[in-house]
């Protein structure tokens, strides 16, 4: 059982750099599309839970940070605030 364990960790870590590839061209157009965002008034951007420093914050994060991910980390940690 070692053994099987052992092959698939190192089948799993060759195969491993593609999908990292991907997730950065992922978190690139993300990046790409939270950028588009700032041309939104701020009244939109409430509707859509967001600021312009989040935005701010958002597009400097670097490509190994997911920014969908954390743009829904700081809606929920706003929504802990306001309750």
């Amino acid at each position: 059982m070692r053994n099987y364990v052992a092959n698939e960790a190192r089948s799993r870590s060759s195969s491993s750099s593609f999908a990292n590839l991907q997730q950065l061209v992922r978190n690139w157009y993300g990046k790409r599309t939270f950028a588009k965002l700032h041309f939104l008034d701020d009244h939109q951007l409430k509707d859509i839970g967001l600021t312009r420093e989040q935005l701010t914050y958002i597009s400097s994060l670097s490509l190994s940070v997911d920014p969908t991910w954390e743009a829904d980390r700081l809606r929920l940690i706003a929504s802990h605030r306001v309750k």
